[in-house]
C-alpha cells in the first residue's frame, strides 16, 4: 500500500489492487496504514514515522501516547485492539 496526495491537498491510500482503500471512521482498521504500528499493552497505535526510532528514545503515536523503543527487539505481542483516538487522528476526523 501507499500514499497519494491529491492536489487540493487530500490524501488517499491505495491498495495493492491500484485502487483507493475505502476507511470507514467508525471501524479501525490500521492494516490500512503504512509504516510503524507499534503494539502497546494489546493496541496498536499509529507511530508517527515509517520504521521505529531510535532505541531509548520516546515516540508520541498520533493519539498522544508516549512510548519508549526499547533496547532491543521483543516478540511482537498480539493486537487485540486498533486505537480508535490514532484512527481518527489518521483520518483527520474532528470530534
Amino acid at each position: 500500500m501507499w500514499l497519494v496526495q491529491h492536489a487540493d491537498g487530500g490524501l488517499v491510500t491505495v491498495g495493492p489492487d491500484g485502487w483507493p482503500v475505502e476507511a470507514d471512521p467508525d471501524t479501525p482498521d490500521l492494516d490500512a496504514v503504512p509504516g510503524w504500528r507499534p503494539v502497546v499493552e494489546g493496541v496498536r497505535h499509529i507511530g508517527g514515522t515509517v520504521d521505529a526510532p531510535a532505541a531509548d528514545t520516546v515516540a508520541e503515536m498520533l493519539c498522544g501516547r508516549q512510548v519508549v523503543v526499547p533496547r532491543r527487539r521483543r516478540r511482537v505481542p498480539p493486537a487485540l485492539f486498533d486505537c480508535h483516538a490514532c484512527w481518527h487522528e489518521w483520518l483527520g476526523v474532528d470530534e
